[in-house]
């Protein structure tokens, strides 16, 4: 079972760590609600980051744009 971290990075630079060693369907909900919810409204947030338990990146989101997988 894979487990998932999500960092947030606020425009005033500050790092937060969203969601802390979660499975799948956790991380997705908390990518809904960044992504989707009012916080994505407010244009506070310049990155998401999703890591596992690698430390490796799984998904990147900066300045509302996904960077990692690539888009098609």
């Amino acid at each position: 079972m894979d487990k998932f971290k999500i960092y947030i990075t606020f425009n005033t630079g500050d790092t937060h760590v969203d969601t802390d060693w979660c499975d799948q369907e956790t991380l997705l909900s908390s990518l809904r609600r960044l992504l989707h919810g009012p916080i994505s409204r407010m244009n506070v947030l310049t990155e998401i980051k999703v890591v596992d338990l690698s430390d490796s990146i799984v998904f990147l989101v900066q300045d509302g744009q996904q960077v990692w997988p690539e888009a098609a």
